[in-house]
């Protein structure tokens, strides 16, 4: 049969018509957002979101020796000090620091016979801390903390303790995605220190406060999930 040509557009004007209408009644689902099988991407984990992990060695890391000319015998110092921190908020992190530290001291005699005398020291420390990190950039942060540390002491003959506290706040720049190295200043000074030799304890032992520059290295992991 044979559609005339006036009555084949008024059925296409009237589908269209029905079709716009169901459409505007029934609109079409929001497209996806974007990412892998309709989800979104997860957000990218910066350094100090919550739940990161960051491991480094603060304050003290290295090996140093030193000698005196005349006699005067040399000293050489092995230091090593690991630290963890969480990230349980952004930015606020707690954590804690071990260390172990060991000297050799060797003295010269001054008599004509020549000889020397040897003094080795081991010391291990423990402590916690608390510490809070500012993004300054997509390179850097500020990342100041404070902590506590109890360090005892055994030599030859003799043994000793300290209880310290101790301030960190390293600039740090991160070259690279999970890694950072760092430089700032560090203060820690005795609170309390216990000294013996020989059986015989020292009721008034000196204290000691050090600061100075110090580096830092770590790398940080992103929570799993």
């Amino acid at each position: 049969m044979q559609v005339k040509k006036p009555l084949f557009l008024a059925l296409v004007s009237t589908l269209f018509t029905a079709t716009s209408a169901a459409v505007a009644q029934y609109p079409l689902p929001p497209p996806p957002p974007p990412g892998y099988g309709g989800y979104a991407p997860r957000p990218v984990q910066t350094f100090g979101g919550p739940g990161t992990l960051a491991i480094s060695s603060d304050m003290n890391l290295g090996f140093a020796g030193s000698s005196t000319t005349e006699g005067g015998g040399s000293t050489w110092t092995f230091i090593l000090a690991p630290a963890a921190d969480y990230f349980v908020i952004q930015g606020l992190s707690v954590g804690g620091q071990i260390s172990y530290s060991h000297i050799h001291s060797s003295v010269g005699s001054t008599s004509p016979t020549g000889g020397s005398t040897s003094i080795d020291v081991d010391a291990f420390g423990i402590g916690p801390r608390i510490g809070y990190n500012i993004p300054i950039g997509d390179l850097l942060s500020f990342w100041p903390k404070v902590g506590l540390i109890y360090t005892d002491m055994a030599t030859k003959g003799g043994s000793g303790s300290t209880f310290d506290v101790q301030l960190y706040a390293p600039l740090l720049l991160h070259l690279a995605p999970h890694f950072f190295v760092g430089l700032g200043p560090g203060i820690q000074t005795d609170l309390t220190a216990s000294q013996s030799s020989a059986g015989v304890s020292n009721p008034n032992p000196p204290k000691t406060t050090s600061y100075g520059l110090y580096f830092t290295i770590g790398g940080w992991t992103v929570p799993a999930g």
